[in-house]
């Protein structure tokens, strides 16, 4: 009986994480749900580290190119977003909330976080969750964020 309780103790702990969603509205007034995050990729070069992330409803496309400074702590240094929907592109910046980066010594690095996607005027329009990621899928080329 005793081992029981440290198995349910972590199964009530576990059923009270909230789960973010990949794609907030700000505003409230868009359904966001539908939205999931199709994949990330990037490419770390000595002392940053580029990466993409494609959101998608099956309709529209959200993609988030992102570069990092890594360090301790890493920092987002600038990004840049584009959303097609209806034949319209949106497009704005990108403000970090929260950076997770494991270096990747082993194997490929990984980088996750939360970020606010800024209009023209640079006001939060929607918030991404990018859920701590091994980055398999290398850019091509480092991203143009200019």
């Amino acid at each position: 009986m005793r081992r029981l309780a440290p198995g349910c103790l972590i199964l009530s702990l576990v059923g009270c994480v909230k789960l973010l969603p990949p794609i907030e509205d700000l505003s409230g007034r868009e359904n966001l749900t539908m939205f999931s995050l199709q994949q990330v990729r990037g490419m770390r070069y000595r002392d940053r580290l580029d990466a993409e992330a494609i959101f998608s409803d099956g309709v529209t496309t959200l993609v988030v190119q992102v570069r990092f400074v890594i360090g301790a702590p890493t920092k987002l240094e600038l990004g840049r977003w584009s959303w097609t929907r209806g034949g319209l592109v949106t497009k704005g910046a990108v403000a970090e909330r929260s950076v997770m980066f494991l270096g990747g010594q082993d194997g490929p690095p990984s980088i996750g976080g939360r970020f606010d996607l800024l209009d023209s005027a640079g006001t939060p329009r929607y918030r991404i969750t990018i859920p701590t990621t091994e980055l398999k899928t290398k850019l091509q080329t480092e991203l143009d964020l200019r």
